[in-house]
């Protein structure tokens, strides 16, 4: 057993009295999730929040703050008061890139919240249009070097728009970004082969991968997606020691007390464990996932210097 799991124990063990006298939850906790209803990150938060409440007895409920890139719905968490009635469910990016992108985000996403654990991951994918004459990501490098490629994302700043400078930084392919109204319709363009290449989250390509449409070169994080095991990784192919890929965390305000945070923790555990959560898990391409809210603090950490040098090295700014 490690330090960190035998401090929890201990602490598990010791902040049961101190829930019970607390009475907490004893309210329906708000959950913010700073992005629109109907993408990967709402149905995460609505999954753990149909466990968290059937094991704490009080309705998870979300909160829709869109804006900015996510920091409206951070900045309503950062300004809450720290008694686990109101957190945040968060895709990577708003605690990795947004302090880079944005300097005046309204928040410190380190100072300003108190960790709590993961939720799942998931893939991205390096995908290109069936039609393309390239099988793989050296081919894509190869032709990129050609001539000019393009490739879609949702804006300015979202990991699509990350991964593709990301590309042309270390490849020296000519990558052109093209910036869309939301991934759907980059992804829609792509099929209809009007421009290149797309890095989108799992669930919006596997689809049309499946069916040959589209062709996956890549998937993000550090291992080979258990839905896409024939895809290299990143670090397989171009990029090697990349592992950076995407996560949900959740989160509280700063100074939420160690008895909740560690309840919680443990609670993402065991939602993370069950046989029937990692089904529907697999079924939306979700990879469970666990983290202490100190592991949760070393890989926000690490993945924002990552998203931070290459924002800089690219040029990247939000106007």
């Amino acid at each position: 057993m490690t330090p960190i799991m035998r401090r929890a124990l201990l602490g598990g063990l010791l902040a049961t009295p101190a829930l019970a006298q607390s009475g907490w939850p004893e309210r329906p906790v708000r959950v913010v999730v700073p992005f629109a209803q109907g993408g990967p990150m709402d149905l995460i938060a609505r999954l753990s929040g149909e466990h968290l409440r059937g094991a704490l007895g009080q309705p998870f409920v979300p909160d829709f703050r869109t804006g900015a890139g996510g920091n409206l719905g951070a900045q309503a968490v950062a300004q809450a008061t720290p008694d686990g009635q109101t957190l945040l469910a968060t895709i990577d990016t708003v605690m990795t890139v947004n302090a880079t992108l944005y300097p005046r985000a309204g928040f410190d996403p380190v100072r300003d919240f108190t960790p709590i654990g993961l939720l799942a991951r998931m893939a991205s994918v390096v995908t290109v249009n069936a039609a393309l004459p390239v099988t793989d990501l050296a081919g894509l490098v190869a032709l990129g070097k050609q001539r000019p490629l393009t490739y879609g994302s949702a804006g300015v700043g979202v990991p699509a728009h990350l991964y593709g400078e990301y590309l042309r930084l270390i490849t020296g392919a000519q990558l052109e970004h093209v910036p869309f109204r939301g991934l759907g319709p980059a992804v829609t363009e792509l099929v209809a082969g009007r421009i290149d290449i797309v890095v989108a989250l799992m669930p919006g390509v596997a689809a049309h991968a499946a069916e040959g449409r589209l062709r996956a070169l890549a998937v993000t994080g550090g291992r080979r997606s258990p839905f896409m095991p024939e895809v290299p990784t990143l670090s397989e192919t171009i990029a090697p020691g990349f592992d950076t890929g995407t996560w949900f965390g959740l989160y509280g305000p700063r100074g939420l007390p160690p008895e909740i945070t560690l309840r919680l923790n443990q609670e993402l555990a065991r939602f993370a464990g069950s046989a029937p959560v990692r089904e529907r898990l697999a079924q939306l391409t979700f990879e469970p996932a666990t983290a202490t809210p100190e592991e949760l603090t070393q890989l926000q950490a690490r993945d924002a210097a990552s998203w931070a040098r290459i924002i800089r090295e690219a040029g990247v700014r939000v106007e």
